[in-house]
């Protein structure tokens, strides 16, 4: 995942709700059913993405283009603690998520699915859908390049970049055990 990125925004008003207005928790009980039934991730990420933000926005899936910026008000990914909520805004091609307010579980799934989510107090205000925004990770600002305004948030510690530049903390660590297994075989040769 990039740690500068640039993309148009979607701005939804309201409370997002994880299992009812993100992603239906009828996905999600379908996503916890498809390894039973042999469906395949990809299928699994399908079916996420066209239902993602549907009840907000019933065209939501179709408005999206990969990298898209959701920016969201106070209580963004509100409720349950389920992860299938980052799994759908990142299927439907969500690239970051900006917020007034967002609960914990939320923040940390996404990240763990290598969405950042930053809490930006006034991006609301100072956003309209179709904007064409620019997020450094490093440097901790949102420009606004279609008004010209910028803003500044607290930056990730670099533990969490790593995180989101792997893209996430699965990939994160499938990457480390694939490491070590190559380490582990080349060192059998030395030995």
């Amino acid at each position: 995942m990039p740690r500068q990125m640039r993309a148009q925004a979607h701005c939804i008003d309201g409370v997002l709700d994880v299992d009812w207005d993100i992603s239906p928790i009828e996905d999600m009980f379908f996503i916890r059913d498809a390894t039973t039934e042999r469906i395949s991730y990809n299928e699994q990420l399908r079916k996420l993405a066209r239902n993602c933000l549907t009840r907000v926005d019933p065209g939501f899936p179709l408005k999206v283009r990969q990298g898209d910026i959701l920016v969201g008000n106070r209580g963004v990914g509100w409720g349950h603690g389920h992860d299938h909520a980052a799994l759908a805004l990142k299927a439907v091609g969500i690239g970051a998520v900006l917020c007034e307010t967002t609960g914990v579980n939320f923040k940390r799934n996404c990240i763990n699915h290598g969405l950042p989510l930053i809490e930006i107090p006034g991006i609301f205000s100072r956003v309209t859908t179709g904007d064409t925004l620019e997020i450094d990770l490093d440097g901790g600002i949102v420009r606004n390049l279609s008004s010209g305004f910028k803003l500044q948030f607290v930056t990730y510690p670099e533990f969490i970049l790593r995180i989101l530049d792997a893209g996430g903390i699965y990939e994160q660590m499938r990457n480390e055990v694939e490491n070590e297994n190559i380490s582990a075989r080349q060192m059998e040769g030395v030995l």
